[in-house]
């Protein structure tokens, strides 16, 4: 069967509920929902996108009225999910894009549809590398634009600007990146890798505020409040969240993961910089389990500016170590790119950004301390 483009707007599921929400829409909300459908059919599927809408919501494919991509293994058994890579506010590992798609993979990349202030987010499906440029299907209808990604997003600069986050699907093992953010894999990950645990090599002494047992959840939608009572109202707001960001639950890992999604509930959370209050638990998703969507910003609920120095990884798989130093002795783990990390040393650390050979010391998340290599890290 020859591939056929699939649009949200079509009117024959325009107006029919995404997932497992209350009002909202395929035609409102649909775009990676539809991006899904075509990407499964180009693999040999044959979906429309109210009949893959059904079937996800029957396989547990909805967090409310939020897809999660990766159980599309459970409509289209012969695609797999790959991987996922955040890079709000930094460019687009585009050598991952490239040769995933030249090994055969498809990718699904998120992006702000319009130059008005605030994210107006949408995904596409991006299909095949053109020169500084690439080819997709947009899952909305508009034949008068452009068919690239630039062409149609380029107000927003190049294509490394232009994506915002990437999900990648194939049939088969996906094709990694000969380098990792410009600079040669080995100049940042030893080999061998250690034969012991990465667990088993932390800093000395071990953090006591390391939460490796918490539940970690991120935001479904951005600009996402934190507040420092677990009610709506306008006195309660702390600051709101980029959807990128990293929350350790504080209560109960157990207990929280029965009420992910769950609309009237409440967690109480940590974010990067150390605060602590609430978030609604209807607005987030386990980091190990993403229910994704696309949402629209209002300008009033735009994610706070970091009143520390906050930075995230500009790589792949880059070294928390014990030192600065490259050894396999001092490896803690390995970081995902977009990784969130907060700067604890001195006034100066913002000079060594992006200095080769320079290294910081950083605190994860959880709270686990060590360093990485400066030069693979942007400020946040």
């Amino acid at each position: 069967m020859a591939f056929t483009p699939l649009y949200q707007n079509d009117p024959r599921w325009e107006n029919k509920i995404m997932g497992n929400g209350r009002t909202e829409t395929i035609g409102n909300l649909g775009c990676l929902v539809t991006s899904l459908t075509m990407i499964g059919n180009y693999f040999g599927g044959n979906e429309t996108v109210a009949s893959f809408n059904d079937k996800m919501k029957q396989n547990s494919g909805f967090q409310g009225p939020w897809v999660r991509a990766f159980r599309l293994n459970a409509v289209f058994p012969n695609v797999s999910y790959q991987k996922r890579i955040e890079c709000d506010n930094q460019d687009a590992p585009l050598d991952e894009l490239d040769a995933a798609l030249a090994g055969g993979s498809l990718a699904t990349v998120r992006v702000d549809y319009s130059p008005a202030p605030g994210i107006q987010s949408h995904w596409v499906v991006v299909h095949k590398k053109d020169g500084n440029d690439y080819q997709m299907w947009d899952p909305y209808n508009s034949p008068e634009k452009p068919p690239t990604l630039v062409g149609r997003f380029g107000f927003a600069g190049n294509a490394a600007q232009i994506i915002q986050e990437m999900i990648f699907f194939g049939t088969g093992e996906l094709k990694e990146a000969a380098t990792s953010g410009g600079k040669p894999t080995t100049s940042n990950k030893p080999a061998p890798q250690p034969t012991t645990p990465a667990t088993a090599v932390s800093p000395t002494p071990a953090s006591p505020s390391d939460d490796s047992d918490k539940l970690i959840v991120a935001p479904t939608v951005n600009g996402l409040t934190l507040r420092d009572q677990p009610k709506i109202s306008g006195s309660t707001i702390l600051k709101y969240l980029p959807q990128s960001s990293k929350l350790v639950v504080l209560d109960d890992a157990t207990r929280a993961k029965t009420k992910v999604g769950l609309r009237n509930n409440w967690f109480h959370v940590r974010e990067i910089e150390g605060k602590e209050g609430y978030v609604a638990a209807w607005y987030v998703t386990a980091v190990a389990d993403p229910a994704l969507g696309s949402h629209k910003t209002s300008q009033a609920n735009q994610p706070s500016s970091p009143s520390k120095l906050v930075v995230k990884t500009n790589a792949s798989s880059v070294s928390l170590r014990t030192e600065p130093r490259v050894a396999s002795s001092t490896l803690i783990a390995y970081l995902n790119f977009g990784t969130e990390l907060l700067v604890i040393e001195g006034e100066d650390a913002a000079s060594k950004i992006g200095q080769q050979g320079q290294w910081l010391n950083v605190q994860t998340v959880t709270g686990r301390k060590g360093y990485v290599a400066a030069w693979l890290v942007t400020q946040a």
